[in-house]
């Protein structure tokens, strides 16, 4: 059977104050022609099905007509929870569901149960923490989050069908995960790493968390998200990843959108000109001015001719005094420490000498 694998939809998701509605709405039609056109008989939904707690009634409804589509298409969904998802709002009347062939699982049980769809069996695991692992396990001694995380995974391969094709179904940051510029709250939190051998002993490993699509590891992917982010992702191909449980053969399929998110870089004649014979002039706009300073006249121009433009940006005046700024462009270049210190300047606070010394103890730790 073929499975298809996407997770990080972020429904209710804004970006500089713009939503995203069409643009999701079009992600499911993507989507759903993805799995019509590869005779696709379930979708993995890896998690972060929402981009926070409590989201629009649009939102809800956009996400609510992809699941009616596949359930009216006979496709089985398979869903957990991502650290950005209500966890008990995910999965409400999940038993009911259930019965419609709809998995979704909001907080990690202490007994994990496969879901059998034809030749596979599917583990759903949900984004959890430290804590919560502790608290269902409490006689148990974990020292930190990859040995709970290890404990879990194990105690399902334990009872696992090795005759059967097993696949995990998770949202976690595993060591070696390439991050992108909408990442950096994964970067922040990387207290909560695991290595990719917690995974070992899956035939396939479908995660979610992570925006860009890769591998982290035999038969371990991160599918990405189904659409750009951030203006640092439009260089990275976007794809659902198809996942054929008879073959063990894993393909992609990159959806074709309407728009898009881009940079547009230029003097203002330059960018100007080329609007005029501008055929995507809705797609998501980033403008760079390499010749004036940017004001609100000039942002106001621009808006005309793009009406999605998102961000503006003038030339850097030649006498600016350097400032220490969080580059969330450049995540993998970022200390925790400097992340820490900006967290600080944003609020227009300082650092104690009491916390400095705290987080360089907990830092080492």
């Amino acid at each position: 059977m073929k499975l298809l694998h996407t997770s990080d939809i972020h429904y209710g998701l804004s970006l500089n104050e713009m939503p995203f509605d069409d643009v999701q709405n079009e992600v499911n039609e993507q989507l759903l022609k993805a799995v019509r056109e590869n005779n696709v008989e379930g979708v993995i939904i890896a998690g972060d099905v929402f981009d926070r707690p409590v989201v629009s009634h649009k939102a809800l409804a956009i996400y609510d007509k992809l699941i009616t589509d596949l359930y009216n298409m006979g496709v089985s969904v398979f869903a957990i929870a991502g650290n950005h998802d209500a966890p008990e709002r995910l999965a409400l009347l999940g038993g009911l569901l259930s019965n419609s062939n709809i998995f979704i699982s909001g907080k990690l049980t202490q007994e994990i149960s496969p879901v059998c769809v034809g030749n596979a069996d599917i583990y759903l695991i949900p984004y959890f923490n430290f804590d919560m692992v502790k608290s269902l396990y409490p006689d148990e001694k974990f020292e930190n989050y990859q040995q709970a995380f290890g404990f879990v995974t194990q105690k399902i391969l334990e009872k696992a069908d090795k005759s059967r094709f097993n696949i995990a179904v998770s949202h976690c940051f595993v060591i070696g995960g390439q991050l992108s510029d909408s990442d950096h709250s994964a970067r922040i939190g990387q207290a909560l790493a695991v290595s990719s051998k917690v995974f070992e002993g899956f035939d396939y490993t479908a995660l979610g968390h992570l925006h860009g699509p890769h591998f982290v590891g035999e038969n371990i992917r991160y599918s990405g998200t189904p659409f750009p982010y951030s203006f640092n992702e439009t260089g990275g191909e976007k794809t659902f990843t198809i996942i054929d449980t008879e073959t063990n053969e894993v393909t992609t399929v990159t959806p074709e959108y309407s728009c898009t998110l881009r940079t547009i870089v230029g003097t203002t004649d330059e960018i100007t000109e080329n609007a005029e014979k501008d055929e995507h002039k809705n797609d998501f706009v980033k403008i760079q001015l390499t010749d004036k300073f940017a004001t609100g006249e000039l942002y106001n121009f621009f808006k005309k001719l793009y009406p999605n433009l998102l961000s503006f940006e003038g030339k850097i005046r030649a006498d600016a005094v350097t400032s220490s700024v969080l580059r969330i462009d450049r995540p993998n270049e970022v200390s925790e420490y400097e992340i820490l210190e900006n967290y600080f300047s944003d609020r227009e606070d300082q650092l104690s000498d009491f916390e400095r010394e705290w987080f360089s103890k907990a830092l080492e730790e």
